[in-house]
């Protein structure tokens, strides 16, 4: 899965907003946002750019970023946000209830956590 500069920004942006939902952001959740751009291949320097980018960046900016996306990107990105839900063991009311919102406001395909996270683990 690809993603520029300002999909991954917009990813971190609501990745950090799925961590808040629940009222607080654990290590763990942090951890699974920041492995993410490892995983792309992004070196230290440009994640700190990304994470600069997230931080200015506006809610209604990153869902718009995300809803232009392709199929295969929004399908990977839903099971990305629902790791982060579920990366520190527990999953909240208000984090489904946030993962819920951004899937419906990006357009991304309709997924239980299930199946989110299954893509997101094979691609």
């Amino acid at each position: 899965m690809t993603y520029n500069g300002k999909e991954l920004a917009a990813l971190v942006k609501l990745g950090l907003a799925m961590a808040q939902a629940d009222g607080h952001v654990d290590q763990i959740e942090q951890v699974a946002i920041a492995s993410e751009l490892r995983d792309f291949g992004i070196n230290e320097s440009n994640a700190s750019a990304i994470i600069a980018t997230a931080a200015v960046m506006d809610a209604a900016e990153a869902i718009a970023t995300l809803a232009v996306m392709s199929t295969e990107q929004k399908k990977y990105a839903t099971g990305y946000l629902a790791a982060i839900m579920a990366s520190d063991g527990e999953i909240a009311d208000s984090e489904v209830n946030m993962w819920q919102l951004i899937c419906t406001l990006a357009s991304f395909p309709t997924m239980n956590v299930h199946e989110a996270l299954k893509f997101w683990t094979s691609h």
